[in-house]
């Protein structure tokens, strides 16, 4: 709004009829866009610079009680509309989430007819956000198709459109996140048995949201087998922790205490009795 439109707005006169309370000042808020209006000298209520606009309200205008309401009503909605926008300048939101802030700043029963504004206007839309969010999850945060449809059940889209966003993340690359993260979880078991290794690659699997068939289809791509020198540095550096934390056991308790631990790390019997005579012969030599 021009300068010289506002002045006009507010200075204008008109007749009155008497008893109805008239405007006597409008006053520019610090907020940009935002105004004070007073009757009869009292500080009435505050209005945006769309309402003041809209409704032409200018000085000795007369303002009924019933007009009145209808203001602040209006000044109500477009106060939530605009935090509404300013909460999706931050980025895409579903429609639970837009509520939830409404709620949370007090505009809860303003907020049928700001949703309905801003789905009307486009800047609401749980599909596109869910799509969105789908797409993301796949490509950023290499996160299992299961999760990312929990998340989006959380921030409230419906079960009709979290299966259309779920064709955002096809079954190839639900399989080339699987393997990523399955080789990250390899790396980071140099001390583990191979079992051990499968089986931890599974639950972190399991963990991020990837179903039984994507878990299987991983594992058939990635080899989680450990090369024989490998299974044994393993079993070595598990076993020489266990084996000095039963120091206090001796003998045959001790031994059997010392296989338990191994064999439950996933560890062959084999394996384990060749590390067993060889701890057995070290301590002999000490």
């Amino acid at each position: 709004m021009t300068d010289d439109l506002l002045k006009n707005i507010i200075s204008s006169k008109s007749t009155s009829n008497e008893g109805v309370p008239k405007i006597t000042k409008i006053e520019t808020q610090k907020r940009k866009g935002r105004y004070n209006i007073y009757l009869e000298e009292a500080y009435a209520f505050p209005v945006d610079e769309a309402i003041l606009v809209k409704y032409a309200l200018f000085k000795g205008m007369e303002i009924s009680d019933a007009f009145r309401k209808e203001l602040e009503a209006e000044d109500g909605v477009r106060k939530a509309y605009t935090r509404a926008l300013n909460y999706l300048n931050y980025g895409l939101r579903s429609e639970k989430e837009v509520r939830d802030d409404l709620a949370k700043h007090d505009f809860s029963d303003d907020a049928d007819e700001v949703i309905e504004k801003l789905e009307e206007q486009g800047y609401l839309n749980d599909l596109m956000y869910a799509e969105s969010y789908t797409r993301t999850g796949a490509n950023v945060g290499g996160k299992g198709p299961r999760n990312i449809k929990q998340e989006l059940k959380k921030r409230g889209i419906s079960e009709e459109n979290i299966e259309k966003a779920a064709e955002q993340y096809p079954f190839d690359q639900m399989v080339e996140n699987g393997i990523q993260l399955a080789e990250k979880v390899i790396r980071r078991s140099s001390q583990h048995s191979t079992r051990e290794t499968n089986n931890k690659v599974r639950q972190q699997l399991m963990q991020k949201g990837f179903d039984s068939d994507i878990i299987t289809q991983v594992l058939e791509e990635v080899s989680t087998e450990k090369a024989e020198d490998e299974e044994y540095a393993a079993i070595k550096q598990q076993g020489d922790k266990i084996w000095r934390k039963q120091a206090k056991l001796k003998g045959y308790k001790k031994i059997q205490k010392v296989k338990s631990s191994l064999f439950q790390k996933g560890f062959s019997g084999e394996l384990i009795t060749q590390f067993i005579e060889e701890k057995e012969m070290e301590d002999q030599n000490e």
